[in-house]
C-alpha cells in the first residue's frame, strides 16, 4: 500500500533562500562597517566580515572585537553609522527585492531543475528496477488474496464479450428482424460495456479500488441507456443516434469559445454553420428539449428537460442510485472524494497515493452486475433458448464473484481488526 503521512519535508532550497534574506541586512551593514574599518586602515578578512555579520545579528551590546586583536587589549576602533548610511541600505535592500531577487529566484529554479532533472534521468534506470519489483510482489500477493474473484470476473467478460458478438452478428443476418437502429445502438453499447469492464478488471488487479469504483460509474451510465432503449425500443434509439449532432454543436460551441487560449487554428465558418445547421434540424424534427444533455430521451418520459435520474428510474434501477453516488467521489474532487478511499480500512493519519490491497470487492461485484444488465438488454432481442442458458450462466457466475469477493473482503477486514 502507497500512502503518504502528515509529517513535514524538508524544503532545503526555501529554507535556504529564507536564511539568505535574513541575513542580507546585516550583511549589508556588515559591509558598510568593513569598508569604514578599512579607511582607518584595517582590513577585514572574509571570515572577519562573516563574523561581524553574525555580531550584528545577534544584536548585542557588546563590543566587537576581533580575535586578532585579543592579544591587544587597549586597541579599539570606533564606528558609526550615519542614518544616512541606514536609510541607503535599507533602500539598496528594497530595490534588490524588487528587482534583482526575482531574476535571482527565476535563475536558481530554471539551473537547480535542469540539475535535478539530469540527476534523476541518471538515477532512473535503477529505481525503474525497484519499483518493479515492488509492484510484482504487491501483485502477487494482492492475487493470492483476490484473485479467485478476479479472475472470475474475467472469465464472466470473456463469455459477455462472445456473447455480444453472437447476438449482434445472428440478427444483423436475420431479415425478419427490423429494429436496426436498436441493434446497432444497444451492440455498440455492450462492447463499450466490454471495454469499461475489462478497465475495470485492470484497475483491480493493480490494486486501484477506487479507480476502478470511477469507472464502474461509466459503466452504469451505460446499463441505464442500455435498458432504458431496450424497453422504449426503435424510435428511441433513432433519437439517440441523431442527438450526436447535438453534442457536436456544444463541442464546437466550446471550441470556438477557447481555440485561442489553447494555441489551436479556428473553426472555419463554414465548419461551424454545418454543424449548426445539423443542430437545427435536429431539434426542429424531434420534440422540444431535444438539445439539452439528456433531450434524446425528452419524448419517451415527457419531459424537456430530463436527467440521469430520470432516465434510471425509468430503466428500473434506481436502487443504485447510492453506489453510484459514492462512485461519482472518485470521480469529482469534492470533499468526499478526498477523504472516504475504499482503498484504506483504517483512514486514520494516512493519504492514500497509489495502490492498495483493500477494497476490491465493490468495484468488482458492481461491474458484473451492470455488465449483466447490459448483456440482458442486447440479449433479449433475440429470445432463444441458447440466448436463454447463457443470461443464466452470466447470472449465476455474477454470484459467485459477488460471493468470492465478499468472502476476501470480510477476511482482509477481519485481519485488519
Amino acid at each position: 500500500m502507497h500512502h503518504v503521512n502528515h509529517s513535514p519535508r524538508m524544503d532545503t532550497l526555501q529554507k535556504t533562500l529564507e536564511e539568505a534574506l535574513r541575513d542580507a541586512p546585516y550583511q549589508m551593514l556588515a559591509k558598510t562597517i568593513a569598508d569604514k574599518f578599512k579607511a582607518r586602515g584595517v582590513k577585514l578578512t572574509a571570515p572577519e566580515l562573516e563574523q561581524l555579520a553574525q555580531h550584528l545579528k545577534s544584536e548585542t551590546t557588546e563590543a566587537f572585537r576581533l580575535r586578532r586583536w585579543q592579544w591587544w587589549r587597549d586597541r579599539y576602533v570606533d564606528v558609526v553609522v550615519t542614518e544616512q548610511e541606514s536609510d541607503a541600505i535599507a533602500e539598496r535592500f528594497s530595490d534588490f527585492l524588487d528587482k534583482k531577487l526575482p531574476d535571482l529566484i527565476e535563475d536558481t529554479v530554471e539551473k537547480s531543475s535542469t540539475n535535478i532533472l539530469k540527476t534523476l534521468h541518471h538515477t532512473w534506470a535503477t529505481e525503474s528496477r525497484r519499483q518493479n519489483r515492488e509492484r510484482r510482489g504487491f501483485e502477487r500477493r494482492l492475487h493470492q488474496r483476490w484473485g479467485r474473484g478476479i479472475d472470475r470476473l474475467r472469465m464472466f467478460l470473456a463469455i459477455a464479450r462472445e456473447y455480444g458478438e453472437g447476438v449482434s452478428n445472428a440478427l444483423r443476418g436475420d431479415v425478419e428482424f427490423t429494429d436496426r437502429c436498436l441493434l446497432e445502438v444497444l451492440t455498440r453499447l455492450h462492447a463499450r460495456a466490454c471495454q469499461v469492464t475489462d478497465e475495470i478488471v485492470c484497475l483491480m488487479a493493480a490494486g486501484f479500488a477506487d479507480g476502478a469504483l470511477a469507472r464502474w460509474r461509466t459503466l452504469h451510465e451505460i446499463a441505464v441507456v442500455a435498458l432504458f432503449l431496450r424497453e422504449q425500443g426503435e424510435s428511441a434509439a433513432q433519437r439517440y443516434i441523431d442527438h450526436q449532432v447535438v453534442e457536436s454543436f456544444n463541442a464546437a460551441t466550446d471550441y470556438r469559445r477557447c481555440y485561442e487560449r489553447l494555441g489551436c487554428d479556428p473553426m472555419s465558418e463554414s465548419e461551424f454553420e454545418e454543424v449548426q445547421r445539423a443542430f437545427d434540424e435536429a431539434v426542429r424534427k424531434h420534440s422540444s428539449g431535444f438539445e439539452s444533455q439528456y433531450g434524446w430521451a425528452a419524448a419517451a418520459l415527457g419531459k424537456k428537460k430530463p436527467g440521469l435520474q430520470d432516465i434510471e428510474k425509468a430503466a428500473g434501477i434506481d436502487h443504485l442510485r447510492a453506489h453510484y453516488r459514492m462512485a461519482s467521489h472518485n470521480v469529482h474532487a469534492n470533499p468526499k472524494g478526498v477523504y472516504f478511499k475504499l482503498g484504506l480500512i483504517d483512514e486514520a493519519d494516512m493519504l492514500l497515493a497509489g495502490p492498495s490491497n483493500a477494497g476490491l470487492a465493490d468495484p468488482g461485484d458492481s461491474a458484473a452486475i451492470s455488465l449483466m444488465q447490459v448483456s440482458s438488454a442486447v440479449g433479449t432481442l433475440r429470445s432463444n433458448l441458447d440466448s436463454l442458458v447463457t443470461l443464466r450462466v452470466l447470472a449465476k457466475l455474477g454470484d459467485e464473484i459477488g460471493d468470492s469477493l465478499l468472502e476476501d473482503h470480510r477476511e482482509l477486514a477481519g485481519e485488519c481488526g
